[in-house]
């Protein structure tokens, strides 16, 4: 068998880039025979996979080259929707949700395509653009018969490549989920994602050159992720998603725009799963709005208002709300 029919039941779970011959960089695979990917994160389902006995005792390592190869020889499942959001504003329950209709496939967060997407340093454009899509490819198998509905929920600051994620997928459509600043601040600096830690991501990539207080860095951060989401639907036809249509937006205003009509069978398993907290296990979902708000010191609530509320407005507007 060759290198490239031998990645069959493989998944890209990381690449290790040689930043002096670029080409040489190594994807490193993951055996894998599950049907779907349970976990709120792709990269917890990575995490899980590699206690397999196959992977533990073997490690399958290609170039890039292969991982092109292998997306031409077996096309995943063609994407049926994106989903960018601001963090801390119900992405997770939003994939969790698409990920219980009949043949649907969720790639959260995928470690390896955010990869791709921040190493415009080391990759010409189209040549950055063919790799991202043999890799939402080769990610994308379908797993299971009647598997043909690809959702990819992206992270938080990939919203500021946008463009990028638009020109290699221009037909695949799209939503940006946004929850009340004050309720997005209040999570994000009780559980600080790697965005919102000063030095774990360039501050660059949010417009940020030097913030030395770390509360307001976070704000900053989660406002150009607002602004970006904002940039991105005034001229693309992307849909605005609240936190607070959600779970039922899942099964009209989001489905209805990735070109789904969910079947009254398939309403029934999502109203059933948006009780869930995925996030916790699925632990019974607590609503958790009001305790935010009421949560968040005075400081806080004017660095929602002077960094994020405008790009929220602005949301609400294209929004409708």
């Amino acid at each position: 068998m060759d290198e490239v029919a031998a990645l069959d039941g493989w998944l890209p779970g990381r690449i290790f880039w040689d930043d002096a011959d670029v080409e040489a960089s190594v994807v490193e695979w993951i055996w894998c025979d599950l049907p779907r990917f349970t976990e709120a994160f792709l990269d917890d389902t990575f995490t899980r996979l590699m206690r397999h006995p196959a992977n533990s005792l073997f490690r399958r390592r290609t170039r890039l080259a292969q991982l092109e190869a292998w997306a031409a020889r077996s096309p995943g499942i063609p994407p049926t929707g994106f989903i960018f959001h601001v963090s801390r504003c119900g992405s997770t329950l939003l994939a969790h949700l698409l990920g219980e209709l009949d043949g649907a496939l969720v790639l959260s967060e995928p470690g390896p395509v955010d990869s791709l997407i921040r190493a415009e340093d080391r990759l010409g454009r189209d040549r950055q653009i063919a790799l991202l899509r043999a890799m939402v490819s080769a990610l994308g198998q379908a797993r299971a018969p009647g598997q043909d509905r690809l959702f990819v929920k992206f992270d938080a600051w990939n919203t500021l490549q946008h463009t990028l994620i638009r020109e290699a997928f221009p037909e695949t459509p799209w939503v940006f989920l946004y929850r009340d600043p004050v309720e997005v601040l209040v999570s994000a600096l009780g559980q600080r994602g790697v965005h919102t830690v000063p030095g774990l991501l360039p501050g660059q990539l949010f417009g940020i050159e030097a913030e030395p207080d770390p509360d307001a860095y976070a704000a900053r951060v989660l406002g150009a992720i607002y602004d970006a989401g904002r940039g991105a639907l005034a001229g693309s036809p992307g849909q605005p998603v609240n936190y607070a249509d959600l779970p039922a937006a899942a099964w009209t205003t989001v489905a209805g725009h990735f070109g789904l009509r969910p079947t009254a069978g398939e309403i029934a398993r999502l109203t059933a799963a948006s009780g869930r907290d995925r996030k916790k296990g699925d632990q019974p979902f607590t609503a958790d709005s009001a305790t935010k708000r009421k949560a968040a010191p005075d400081a806080l609530r004017s660095l929602a208002e002077r960094w994020m509320r405008p790009a929220h407005d602005r949301l609400e507007a294209l929004r409708g709300g």
